[in-house]
């Protein structure tokens, strides 16, 4: 298969504009259709749909529309989980305009999320922590062409087996029915609407709470909620517990207390595969190691085993994390991204 790289000298030159961090430019730069090799993998997604069992008209009506875009190249390689620092990521999303306008959105939608909690276990603070981050509460236009964004970043090499999977779920979400062709609008890298499910999650997850006969994660607030909360769920939540809590370290710092993961004792099930994470202990024992709550107060005396994440070099901040924080993880396999969303909803309590 062509690289992207090759692909990308074919490009048209476009004019564009900044953009919403989900949005799309109006002028995007994308490969031209009759790229011979474009075309070719094309067709071979074609086949393969074929034999999954995506219906000629369904493909007949999305393949031909589809073009590769040479910003997801670039967006995806500068993901801001992994270039900014702790400081800077964790300002921008745990704003005072994400704090405030959620607050509002809590009081706003206390039903829906309380339904949501109520059947799935998730706090509906955490809920709407991951609704304000994904969407900012569902305002964000979402206007790239998911078909696009997927096939773009399917035919680069990097990733490519992972999204041909989700290509093909997204057909599978047309083809059944579930979204037409116009609804599926996308961030740069596919994820679908206000809690950015990609196609894949989407068909595991999403799920119907308004009992209308559709998994509407577009438009219907109870939809979004319950599916959020499906995923979380599903992927190891503990209701009766938080996701961490900020700490303060002992003075001769936390960074060698971080530890390997094989140090410490049995982590969650759902918490094995973040080995980066270090070893986890009891509270008690990361009591000993001088880690104490921000006020300077003791750690719970509860029986919870804990990881420490420790922020940017001498920026003195810390986390002890629970197995929640790696059901956020899943959502998103970013330290940066799972701390914003546990002190974002923190600020709903």
């Amino acid at each position: 298969m062509q690289s992207f790289k090759g692909l990308a000298a074919a490009l048209m030159l476009a004019t564009t504009m900044s953009a919403p961090s989900l949005g799309n430019d109006s002028a995007e730069a994308k490969t031209p259709a009759q790229d011979p090799a474009f075309t070719e993998w094309l067709a071979g997604v074609r086949s393969e749909a074929l034999s999954r069992g995506i219906g000629e008209a369904t493909l007949d009506n999305v393949l031909p529309g589809i073009s590769p875009i040479e910003r997801v190249i670039k967006s995806d390689k500068a993901q801001p989980e992994f270039k900014e620092t702790y400081a800077t990521y964790l300002q921008k999303r745990v704003s005072d305009w994400r704090k405030t306008k959620g607050g509002e959105m809590v009081v706003e939608h206390a039903d829906a999320l309380a339904a949501a909690q109520g059947k799935y276990g998730v706090q509906g603070r955490v809920i709407a922590a991951i609704w304000g981050i994904e969407t900012n509460y569902g305002t964000i236009p979402l206007t790239y062409s998911a078909f696009d964004t997927i096939a773009t970043l399917a035919y680069d090499k990097r990733r490519a087996d992972r999204f041909r999977r989700e290509l093909f779920a997204a057909l599978e979400i047309v083809d059944r029915g579930y979204a037409d062709l116009d609804e599926m609008k996308s961030s740069w890298a596919g994820a679908l609407g206000q809690p950015q499910f990609m196609p894949e999650a989407y068909l595991r997850f999403a799920v119907d709470m308004d009992g209308d006969g559709h998994r509407n994660i577009w438009t219907s607030h109870a939809d979004v909620f319950g599916s959020i909360a499906h995923y979380l769920n599903m992927n190891g939540w503990k209701g009766n517990e938080t996701w961490g809590r900020p700490v303060r370290l002992p003075k001769k710092g936390g960074a060698d207390l971080v530890g390997q993961q094989a140090d410490g004792v049995t982590p969650p099930a759902h918490c094995k595969a973040y080995k980066t994470l270090g070893g986890w202990r009891s509270l008690a024992d990361w009591q000993a190691a001088g880690i104490r709550r921000l006020s300077g107060d003791d750690l719970p005396a509860v029986d919870i085993a804990a990881a420490l994440v420790v922020g940017d070099e001498e920026d003195d901040q810390a986390y002890l994390v629970y197995g929640n924080f790696c059901s956020i993880m899943r959502y998103n396999p970013a330290f940066r991204y799972a701390l914003a969303v546990g002190l974002l909803s923190d600020t709903f309590k």
